[in-house]
């Protein structure tokens, strides 16, 4: 194979290996990726060093040209000092038994770029995309110079020019690739992040209104019956009821408070077994006050023994958003159903049910995507788009009939969890 057609190979590897790095364990097994950032970081990298060194493009003195110098850089600059002298460690040791002169032009050129990136790599992360970009330019750019040097002058092998320049430039514009290429999806990950933080936001909001108007009617009542324990006539009876009630009550306004704090405050991002019934009943508790400020009726049929893998907070999300969208939907009240089963396929079926205004068959169509809504000027329609989302990393589905002034179905299908 020729030169191009050997870089070519390396970078398309790179870019494979790669994507398939940040999509499953980045975004899709994020928990796994938290606990080992660099084991993973530097098992990928390795991975990259063995294929590139065993598909180079061989020169004269045993030379080898590839693609190896992008792992290193990229590995070492996002895994930090310790990643960095890993590779340092195998990309040396990968390239001995090959043997030749560029044994050691290979160990003085990695250990300067070993050096140079373990200054680095502390600061690089908060590089700008434009600031990392000039950075992997530059080590690609003196990489390659220095490579043309030492051949040259200490080795004496007067490299073809046109040669080093095909060397010279597919290394940078490949480093400038597979680095635009990291930052492009971890902008996302991290924009798809905020998105469903602004939707929590905005579901906390419109809840505290009902809420505070829940926590009301329990104080308002305590304070009757406490203003009626003024009375010195009462008697002892009546004193202990008033007092029993005025306990319970100020319990319920706690209870309210507590699950409304409870869904409002941050959680961490660790996937869990959830227990689909209990879990639903605890979203019911928090979303009730508002219901009941729309005089909308919820009726639950929820089997026991569900049993799913997410994260809590997020699943909590879910149902809010949909059970809000329909209770926002019968402004004029309604019911709302909401029950659980186990299909046969393994998977448990929450469905959400209304009695609102419905949507039409191009309105079900466009759920999901930001900035669409049904609810006029108010909606965003980030929430729907949250949803999706989190059902989507969960492993799940979404399905949506829906018919114009009778109502609308949700059905969620989520993958149990077998212990």
């Amino acid at each position: 194979m020729d030169l191009l057609t050997v870089l070519v190979l390396n970078l398309i590897f790179i870019l494979l290996t790669t994507f398939a790095f940040q999509y499953i364990l980045v975004i899709r097994f994020t928990n796994l990726y938290m606990k080992f950032p660099k084991f993973l970081i530097s098992l990928l990298s390795t991975i990259q060093i063995l294929f590139c060194i065993s598909f180079p493009m061989t020169g004269n003195e045993n030379f080898i040209f590839d693609l190896r110098l992008i792992p290193v850089v990229v590995g070492g600059l996002y895994g930090g000092p310790i990643v960095s002298i890993i590779l340092f460690v195998v990309v040396v040791l990968a390239r001995i038994p090959i043997g030749g002169s560029g044994v050691w032009v290979n160990f003085f050129n990695m250990l300067t770029v070993t050096v140079f990136i373990s200054y680095i790599s502390i600061r690089f992360r908060a590089f700008s995309l434009t600031k990392k970009l000039y950075t992997v330019f530059g080590i690609a750019l003196c990489y390659s110079i220095l490579i043309f040097l030492m051949k040259g002058e200490i080795f004496k092998d007067p490299s073809n020019l046109s040669f080093m320049l095909i060397y010279g430039l597919t290394l940078t514009i490949g480093i400038l690739i597979v680095t635009y290429y990291i930052e492009i999806i971890r902008q996302n990950y991290f924009l798809q992040n905020a998105v469903i933080k602004t939707d929590k936001i905005e579901v906390v909001s419109h809840l505290a209104a009902s809420v505070s108007h829940e926590v009301r009617n329990p104080l308002t009542v305590t304070r009757g019956f406490l203003q009626m324990l003024k009375d010195p006539s009462i008697e002892e009876e009546k004193r202990l009821y008033y007092l029993n009630t005025a306990i319970d009550e100020l319990d319920r306004a706690e209870m309210i408070i507590k699950d409304y704090l409870t869904f409002a405050k941050p959680h961490s991002d660790i996937a869990s077994s959830i227990l689909v019934k209990e879990e639903i009943e605890k979203a019911l508790e928090l979303i009730l006050p508002y219901a009941n400020h729309f005089s909308v009726k919820i009726q639950r049929d929820l089997a026991t023994g569900l049993t799913i893998t997410g994260e809590v907070s997020k699943f909590h999300q879910c149902i809010l958003n949909i059970i809000k969208n329909g209770i926002e939907a019968m402004p004029n009240g309604g019911d709302l159903f909401i029950s659980t089963r186990e299909r046969e396929n393994g998977f448990a079926s929450i469905v959400i049910k209304d009695t609102g205004c419905g949507m039409s068959p191009a309105q079900i169509d466009k759920l999901g995507e930001p900035y669409f809504s049904t609810k006029a000027e108010k909606g965003t329609g980030l929430g729907m788009m949250v949803v999706y989302k989190i059902i989507h990393e969960m492993g799940g589905s979404v399905e949506v009939m829906s018919i114009p002034g009778e109502g609308t179905q949700f059905t969620i299908s989520l993958p149990l969890h077998h212990t």
